[in-house]
């Protein structure tokens, strides 16, 4: 990396290494900005699906009854810094070189691992911002997460599914015990929807440790009044509360199980009577780019980081609903630890034409000729093109009368998609539409 590297850049450099999970590292780089992480109430939220919704909701919600908020979510899609936002403004490249001054060793490099660097620097960039709450997503796991060394006033686990079995486990009790392992003695825990397998570990887990454990489909009534590719409009009661209406511009009725954890957490942390129906109005700001999110322009594209087979189901599920206009096509490219066939049987429902694409991922990208192959063989017609800027370009090229141009799998080949269309996942300039060269031919 060249002396003259950004802050930015030189986190980035780090992607590439293997990463040992642990709090050792992570708790190294605190010592030496005399822990941050100390000096603000966190929610902490680990899930397979879902957590960076529930994320994102909760800080639209706590943002809208008045507090200041640190938001700290991965991976990023376009930009570094949409992973740290303070009241919804992604860090700036000025206020990281600050704070990575503190953090380097005296050959100018980090300490730690690229994961571990970052929650580092978002927890002083917080608490430098003064920050009354920061919202954090848990990278992997929960039990050995970088996150982990935070001081939560809730906790959060959205759902238990299995994904990335080498590392958390093989069965959903050992991946709900590592999930489990963000909570906190006394400290309450909300989670969605578990199977039994898995609630009983967290039942096991919070009840050792003495903290309330809240299950929020039980506890949270939501009524859903329209379903549409513009989001949820609902009615919401919360425990011991009348219903009230809210919207939340996240398309897809499984976000249903994210609202009513983002509601029921948000209203724990901030029990007061004057900020409940201002937690509820806050729904409306959220702000979550890359999920089932529509953008128009020429061509119309939907992005969707349906990374694994929960996720590719709740997208199948939407697509029954919304629909898939006529002439539409796929561009689809996923990491080497997923289900793909089951993946490629759920996408085959919606779509005859696919174009696979290897995601820009150092360590984990499955090829681009693989994932074709296995939705060739669900029987979609499928061309592999490694290059997602190219595959987006064919994809354009290949579209028939009205139809749009659908983006899933990794969230690294949606991050790159957006990026060849010129698509933000920041709202410095919210709404630009970008068009291909050319759709002829």
């Amino acid at each position: 990396m060249a002396d003259g590297a950004s802050a930015f850049e030189r986190l980035q450099a780090l992607r590439g290494q293997s990463v040992e999970l642990g709090l050792f590292q992570v708790t190294r780089l605190l010592d030496r900005l005399d822990h941050p992480e100390r000096d603000f109430p966190a929610i902490h939220v680990a899930g397979t699906n879902g957590k960076g919704s529930v994320c994102a909701m909760i800080a639209a919600q706590l943002q809208r009854a008045g507090h200041r908020v640190g938001l700290l979510t991965s991976p990023h899609l376009v930009d570094y810094s949409e992973r740290i936002r303070v009241d919804g403004e992604p860090i700036s490249l000025e206020d990281a070189e600050d704070v990575s001054r503190d953090m380097t060793l005296p050959d100018g490099s980090f300490d730690g691992s690229f994961f571990e660097a970052t929650t580092a620097l978002a927890f002083e960039h917080f608490r430098r911002r003064g920050v009354d709450v920061a919202v954090l997503e848990v990278g992997l796991g929960g039990r050995l997460d970088a996150t982990n060394v935070c001081v939560p006033w809730t906790t959060v686990i959205t759902s238990i599914d299995l994904d990335h079995t080498k590392t958390l486990g093989a069965d959903l009790a050992s991946i709900a015990a590592e999930k489990a392992g963000i909570v906190k003695p006394g400290v309450p825990v909300v989670c969605g929807p578990v199977v039994p397998e898995a609630g009983e570990v967290l039942e096991l887990i919070a009840a050792r440790r003495s903290a309330p454990l809240h299950r929020a489909a039980e506890e949270t009534e939501v009524r859903v009044l329209s379903s549409t590719w513009s989001g949820l409009e609902v009615s919401v009661r919360l425990p011991g509360e009348r219903h009230q209406g809210a919207r939340v511009p996240l398309p897809g009725r499984h976000q249903v199980d994210n609202l009513v954890v983002a509601a029921l957490a948000a209203r724990l942390f901030d029990p007061r009577a004057e900020s409940g129906e201002a937690l509820l109005a806050g729904l409306e700001d959220t702000f979550w780019p890359g999920r089932l999110q529509r953008v128009e322009g020429n061509p119309v594209r939907v992005y969707d980081v349906a990374h694994n087979l929960a996720g590719v189901e709740a997208l199948s599920k939407t697509l029954d609903e919304l629909g898939v206009p006529e002439g539409s096509i796929l561009v689809v490219g996923v990491l080497g630890d997923k289900d793909l066939t089951g993946m490629a049987r759920r996408l085959s429902r919606h779509f005859r034409r696919a174009i696979a694409t290897t995601p820009p991922h150092p360590l984990r990208a499955r090829p681009a000729a693989e994932t074709a192959e296995a939705l060739r063989a669900a029987g979609v017609e499928a061309r592999a093109i490694d290059e997602t800027a190219d595959a987006v370009a064919e994809a354009g090229h290949r579209l028939e009368g009205d139809g749009w141009i659908f983006v899933t799998g990794s969230l690294f080949t949606v991050g790159a998609a957006m990026r060849t269309f010129g698509d933000r996942a920041d709202r410095r300039r919210p709404g630009e539409a970008a068009n291909l060269a050319s759709r002829e031919g």
